[in-house]
């Protein structure tokens, strides 16, 4: 799935235009980058992203 595709689908699913999608996606991206960037090594990143995907999963819900 590429960006383009990853917004349609999003504002799809959210009811949300495809700007403010993009928008939205786009400043978590810039959020996840940095955090993965201060990160002291590499289980400290892997931690992040666990954390990040766990939190998405249980809004999912």
């Amino acid at each position: 799935m590429n960006n383009s595709e990853m917004i349609a689908k999003v504002s799809e699913k959210s009811g949300v235009n495809t700007e403010d999608c993009q928008k939205v996606l786009d400043a978590f991206e810039e959020v996840l980058a940095n955090e993965l960037s201060s990160s002291k090594d590499i289980g400290s990143a892997f931690n992040k992203v666990y954390n990040v995907l766990g939190f998405l999963k249980n809004k999912s819900r």
